[in-house]
């Protein structure tokens, strides 16, 4: 559950208003803009319709009277209210195209910032810190669009506005009554519209997290990683029953509300309905009284009366509902303003590359216990070392803080002599890294292999002898079109890889970026088959070259050809040694080995 942020000083909501009007107004396109223009214009037509109706049904009377002596004039006045309804329908058409398109316009711009902030804020927001999943949910379904939509609003509330005072006037120089009994009728529905609005922004910011249980419910049953456990071992009664369950409990809090809301709503719209019978008798009893105002005047009041109402809910209620709109934007806002990683496209490569981890504690967000604890160790330039343990031990936590994407509770991490806090940039880019969770890109062999370094050109026989050294050329040599073969779930020649295949992909990905000056693999081999697991052991060190290395695996057969092991243990580092030291401490490394000795035998 999120904790609902209330009320908002006049000062920041100007703010707000600033920037959310500068965002509509950049989304909207330049016919978007002239229609917006020409809606001003078009506020006026409620008004020059019902006169036109009005002079159209006096001069039908009149033509009853006195023959067909005013034929030429009831016919020109037909043409003109024609032609206003024509060309009303035909704004209201190309007002709905354009939006229609501003809509997906709005959409590209909402994923466009979620993509931006997301690729460039610190990495403990991914890991949910301060409800960010949550929050970048809402923000794509509901408060982007309301930031990117304030323009549109305002011009809504300028159009209606001019087109309140214009019925107004006229209404009014029939019967100020007739006014002020429309006016009266809407009170309750404005009322309603703003509490609502209000009951609904808390109703979706203390549900939020619900909401996106739903929609991770909805993804487990839908997404193809998760196709094959749901088959095999037929769980889709279980996820089903797991989605129910919490879309269930979600959907029935916001019927409790919608039932509300429809109840209150229908009622007020039975007391806006029922303020036509009073109209009815004050125009009847103007007409009564004065005859020579005609039929027309009752055709006016009638048909204006519908269209004031309308107006008049539009010119409070898209007020109050805009006022209500800030909060959403606030935090569309306040989102972007979390804090980001350092990118520097143009830094330098670092001049050493040595590793040094002093009194470092790391606990990940939402827990309380240490993932690191107190890690010391100094690794020099060009050694390979192993980091080694069981599943849980700190591993690739350690690796993620190695890299930056984490940042340590405490103690300090340098690269070469400096540290992240003061150059990211340069040792994000002396660091070469094949994730445990690599990426799978849809895209050509070449592109997934070279994206790790997008700014060097390579030829082929350079991307081949990095293939040839990762197991890759046999993949390149299968594919009729070599490197540019495209692959992916999204092949059009099913050219899927195995998890094996990517996994090679990506170790060549690491080995592409050659002046890196470390190289951390993590869990390298953890989707290969025992010989290709053998034949990566057996090019290390061809693969690795000069570079200070780190190899990440809970399989220990690399661990006799490095020059040190690492062994990990509830965030600690236990043992720092050699195979052959280690091997005669008769430790915990030692245990593990032999557990998995028959493997390398």
């Amino acid at each position: 559950m999120v904790k609902i942020k209330e009320k908002i000083s006049f000062a920041d909501t100007c703010k707000i208003l600033v920037k959310a009007l500068g965002v509509s107004l950049k989304i909207k396109s330049p016919l978007s803009i002239i229609i917006s223009i020409l809606g001003f214009a078009a506020a006026f037509f409620p008004i020059l319709i019902a006169k036109s109706l009005r002079k159209f049904t006096d001069l039908i009377v009149e033509l009853y009277g006195k023959g067909m002596s005013n034929v030429s004039k009831v016919l020109a006045v037909f043409m003109i209210l024609a032609s206003l309804y024509i060309l009303q329908a035909l704004y209201v058409f190309v007002r709905n195209y354009v939006n229609a398109y501003d809509t997906l316009r709005i959409q590209e711009y909402i994923k466009e910032v979620i993509i931006r902030i997301t690729c460039r804020i610190k990495y403990k927001y991914i890991e949910n810190y301060d409800s960010y999943r949550e929050k970048i949910n809402f923000s794509e379904t509901v408060t982007g669009r309301r930031v990117a939509g304030s323009i549109q609003a305002i011009e809504t509330w300028i159009q209606s506005l001019i087109a309140f005072i214009s019925i107004l006037n006229e209404l009014v120089s029939v019967n100020i009554w007739i006014a002020i009994s429309l006016i009266v009728t809407c009170i309750p529905a404005i009322i309603l519209s703003y509490t609502q609005k209000d009951e609904e922004y808390r109703f979706k910011t203390k549900w939020m997290k619900e909401g996106a249980m739903v929609i991770h419910y909805y993804g487990m049953c839908c997404a193809p990683d998760s196709m094959n456990d749901l088959r095999h071992w037929n769980i889709y009664d279980f996820i089903k029953s797991g989605w129910r369950r919490v879309a269930e409990d979600y959907i029935k809090k916001k019927n409790d509300i919608t039932k509300k809301h429809v109840l209150y709503n229908s009622i007020a719209d039975i007391l806006r309905n029922s303020v036509f019978i009073i109209i009815l008798l004050l125009v009847a009893n103007e007409i009564f009284k004065n005859p020579g105002i005609g039929l027309g005047t009752y055709m006016l009041v009638y048909t204006l009366a519908g269209d004031f109402q309308k107006v008049t809910a539009n010119v409070f209620v898209t007020a109050t509902v805009f006022m209500q709109d800030i909060k959403y934007m606030r935090d569309f806002f306040e989102m972007q303003n979390y804090e980001q990683e350092e990118m520097n496209e143009n830094s330098n490569l670092l001049e050493c590359f040595d590793i040094i981890f002093q009194n470092v504690y790391f606990t990940y967000p939402n827990s309380t216990r240490k993932a690191l604890n107190n890690i010391n160790v100094h690794i020099k330039q060009g050694e390979k070392v192993a980091i080694v343990g069981q599943n849980g031990s700190g591993k690739t936590t350690f690796a993620n803080l190695l890299c930056g994407l984490l940042e340590p509770d405490s103690g300090q991490i340098k690269i070469g002599g400096k540290s992240f806090k003061k150059d990211m940039a340069s040792i994000r880019k002396s660091i070469s890294i094949a994730f445990q969770d690599f990426s799978r890109y849809e895209a050509s062999i070449r592109e997934n292999i070279t994206i790790s370094d997008p700014r060097k050109i390579a030829n082929d026989g350079e991307l081949e002898a990095i293939c040839v050294k990762t197991g890759v050329d046999e993949i390149v040599k299968s594919q009729p079109k070599g490197f540019d073969e495209l692959i992916g779930i999204f092949s059009e020649h099913g050219k899927n890889l195995s998890g094996g295949q990517w996994q090679r992909i990506a170790l060549a990905r690491a080995a592409y970026r050659d002046d890196a000056g470390i190289m951390v693999l993590d869990e390298p081999t953890a989707a290969l088959d025992p010989v290709s697991e053998a034949k990566l052991y057996k090019e290390f060190t061809e693969l690795t070259g000069d570079k200070t290395t780190l190899l990440i695996s809970h399989r220990l057969g690399i661990c006799s050809i490095v020059d040190r092991i690492l062994v990990f243990k509830d965030g600690s580092i236990i043992e720092d040694g050699n195979h052959e030291s280690l091997m005669k401490k008769n430790g915990y490394y030692a245990k593990m080995y032999k557990s998995q000795a028959q493997w390398y035998s």
